[in-house]
């Protein structure tokens, strides 16, 4: 019998986490789920404490050796009336540290274990607003000089997809795949109606992808590492391909 794959998963008691962490205990992975949150199901761990990182993962990886990171880990605040000119920075650093300092952080004590077997997989997950800003008017009313789905959500997950292009690159000699979900919207009981019609008339598919397709899209990467190695795949109904 195949022995049984360890997966750690970031941010894995938020929404894609937990799903993520549902799916996969049921496929016979061991799970290694790290979250700011304290659970019975995760680690409570501050990954964008580096120390923090280093001292829990080293001691559980002692007898659990990582095969898969995924991270999910990320940020996302309120949708909240704001001007740029008045912008709070303890936000802006907040969400950069989540995203890019914890998943250099993980990324990093995970591969000196990927290293010592020349085998491992990073997935890592971005956003189309990694690629292009958000479209303020289907979060708000249109008002000059006013915003209100955050600036550095973005600029986070735009590091995200080149932090991905130049890891895959570095380890292009070995057998450590790297690769980067590019997410449309997610649905989400709790969105208006509103926001959906005019989100969704921006997509081909008219459709939100949900978190039961993320799972199975990323069985799929686990099993063909060397095909998705490397890309940053959009799951956006082709929210990207209209104006």
């Amino acid at each position: 019998m195949e022995k049984s794959k360890t997966i750690v998963i970031t941010g894995s008691e938020g929404k894609i986490g937990k799903s993520l962490t549902k799916f996969f205990s049921k496929k016979n992975f061991v799970i290694i789920g790290l979250d700011k949150k304290k659970s019975k199901n995760s680690i409570q761990c501050d990954i964008t404490n580096e120390k923090e990182v280093i001292n829990k993962l080293s001691r559980i990886f002692k007898k659990k050796s990582p095969d898969i990171l995924i991270n999910a880990a990320s940020v996302i605040p309120k949708i909240k009336k704001f001007k740029f000119s008045n912008y709070d920075s303890g936000r802006w650093i907040n969400t950069i540290k989540v995203d890019l300092y914890g998943s250099f952080f993980v990324s990093k004590i995970c591969c000196k274990f990927f290293e010592k077997k020349n085998s491992g997989l990073i997935i890592n997950m971005s956003s189309i607003y990694g690629n292009t800003g958000p479209d303020q008017s289907i979060y708000g009313k249109n008002i000059k000089n006013v915003g209100y789905k955050n600036l550095e959500y973005s600029v986070a997950k735009a590091g995200i997809i080149g932090f991905t292009k130049s890891l895959s690159a570095y380890y292009k000699y070995s057998n450590i795949k790297v690769l980067c979900l590019i997410l449309g919207g997610v649905e989400d009981k709790n969105l208006s109606k509103k926001f959906m019609k005019k989100y969704l008339s921006k997509t081909i598919e008219n459709k939100m992808i949900n978190t039961n397709q993320i799972n199975k899209y990323i069985e799929f990467c686990i099993s063909n590492p060397e095909i998705v190695s490397g890309t940053c795949a959009k799951l956006d109904g082709g929210s990207e391909s209209i104006f």
